[in-house]
């Protein structure tokens, strides 16, 4: 059949043209191959589409009927090639999202907005990040928080040691990182145990904790501190409502932990969309403010 399709899309040419010669100059092919493309498919349909002369070609009668076919096979091909360009150029359609809910509420919809506002053609599918395939589940975009850059670096974001303070209140106080290990943990790991590096003027100290309570789920590891179950080493774009409220304090505030970074993440630079092209361009912008 796609052999049948391609040798229709010469045929179409030639009758176009009036010539072999004129098909083959159009399509990019030497002069024989359209001939061969003609005779397979004549021989595949089992009759003559051409009359052949020194002077010119005519069409017989199954010629004329298989080239309005011919013609409106390649008019759709053009039309459908046309419509993936335009999506692929223009600002439209949709833009799939990969990220995290914080990141989502804090970063990408605040620095989206007025772009959002500009484009009525394009609309915006959030996907969580923990779920999402870049390939399969074909995202755009991912917006992504950890150690290192893994795309197009916007900004830091510092890690910090919290509890709630239900859980400090009564216990001795944690003046330094060593201090940890008399402590109840909280971790957001599949491991129990966790080495954690800190940093105070220029020198640096590494603390081994175990934890009772450990989860693979940030937002797990969260409530757990929360209810006063331990410290926990969580990130300021996570932790910053429940910081503001009260309900989180932050832990050993003068020694820092290594920071994050937030990064734009595409599945393929070479092949990105204009649109996802100028999302991230809209969100560089929006973080070097």
């Amino acid at each position: 059949m796609l052999d049948n399709l391609r040798s229709m899309a010469v045929f179409a040419s030639v009758v176009r043209h009036g010539s072999f010669s004129g098909a083959a100059k159009e399509l990019g092919i030497t002069t024989s191959a359209v001939s061969q493309q003609i005779r397979s498919l004549e021989t595949d349909l089992g009759v003559s589409l051409l009359h052949r002369s020194t002077r010119k070609l005519s069409l017989s009668e199954a010629g004329e009927s298989l080239y309005n076919a011919a013609v409106q096979m390649v008019k759709a091909a053009e039309q459908g090639r046309d419509s993936v360009i335009q999506l692929k150029d223009e600002i439209s359609g949709s833009l799939r999202i990969a990220t995290t809910p914080e990141l989502a509420k804090n970063y990408l919809l605040p620095a989206l907005s007025s772009w959002l506002a500009e484009h009525d053609n394009l609309s915006l599918n959030l996907i969580s990040r923990d779920q999402a395939d870049m390939i399969e589940d074909r995202i755009d975009l991912a917006l992504v928080l950890a150690e290192g850059n893994q795309g197009t670096a916007l900004a830091s974001v510092k890690q910090v040691l919290v509890a709630a303070p239900s859980y400090l209140a009564g216990r001795e106080a944690i003046d330094t990182p060593k201090s940890l290990t008399q402590h109840d943990v909280v971790l957001c790991s599949e491991k129990s145990t966790e080495s954690l590096e800190f940093r105070k003027n220029g020198e640096k100290t590494n603390v081994r904790i175990s934890a009772r309570l450990y989860s693979n789920n940030a937002n797990i590891a969260l409530n757990l501190a929360r209810e006063g179950y331990g410290i926990l080493k969580t990130n300021e774009v996570m932790a910053k409502d429940l910081i503001a409220s009260g309900e989180l304090v932050v832990v050993l505030p003068g020694y820092d932990l290594p920071t994050l970074s937030i990064s734009a993440v595409t599945a393929s630079k070479e092949q990105t969309p204009v649109k996802a092209q100028k999302c991230l361009e809209v969100l560089e912008a929006y973080f070097k403010k």
